[in-house]
């Protein structure tokens, strides 16, 4: 008869799998589809300028994304919690009902592998949760590590709140989440698709590339690191 060794079956009950989601999961970057949706939806087409014209700037200067994501949230000040989580429920039903190709199939047979194993998955990313927890519950993915917004008032403040879940932050992020439930890092997998996402797949055991960014693919071939197509 075969017994199972007690140590193996309690670290691998403690691993994770830790997906990056935008162009990961997904074909769409949530941050900026909302945003779009948000600006047609309140009709406020001098912030929606103001914000276009700042975010061109910063592509043009080649700006580190996590400068670029603290500024795209600077544009939430004065918007009300309640409002966004509102346009948020619409935004995603439309993205949805609109994108035949928004899910990367063979990234979500990778996730739910892994909960078939009973391996929980967690998403980490730089986006937030209003608009990440629709995607978690159509997955049945439990845990997010996102984007967090100061609040005031019931009014964003255009402040994030630390850690910031884009590049190192990612990394961070995962350690403490992994600490907290007492996981492994050497057994859990995770998943990303860009260059910042290197310090996600390098503090876990099994990572797993999902090929778009060539950087990103060619640092996994001289580590020999797992590459997935998104499709």
């Amino acid at each position: 008869m075969f017994v199972a060794d007690p140590a193996v079956s309690i670290v691998e009950a403690r691993s994770y799998a830790f997906f990056d989601v935008d162009e990961t999961l997904i074909a769409d970057i949530t941050m900026l589809s909302f945003q779009d949706h948000w600006y047609r939806a309140t009709g406020e087409q001098a912030a929606q300028a103001a914000f276009e014209q700042e975010m061109a700037a910063l592509q043009r200067q080649g700006a580190p994304r996590e400068r670029v994501h603290r500024r795209y949230y600077a544009h939430f000040a004065g918007r009300a919690v309640a409002e966004v989580e509102r346009q948020a429920a619409a935004w995603f039903e439309h993205l949805e009902r609109s994108r035949t190709d928004l899910y990367h199939s063979s990234v979500i047979a990778e996730l739910h592998r892994h909960q078939a194993a009973g391996r929980e998955a967690v998403f980490v990313s730089g986006s937030f949760p209003a608009l990440l927890t629709r995607l978690a519950r159509r997955l049945e993915v439990r845990h997010l590590l996102a984007t967090t917004m100061e609040v005031v008032d019931g009014h964003y403040t255009g402040r994030i709140l630390a850690p910031q879940t884009i590049g190192e932050g990612k990394a961070s992020a995962i350690a403490d989440f992994l600490a907290r439930k007492g996981g492994s890092a050497e057994h859990s997998h995770a998943y990303g698709d860009h260059l910042s996402d290197l310090p996600m797949l390098k503090a876990v055991g099994h990572p797993t590339v999902v090929r778009g960014d060539p950087a990103l693919a060619a640092y996994a071939e001289t580590a020999g690191w797992r590459i997935v197509a998104p499709q």
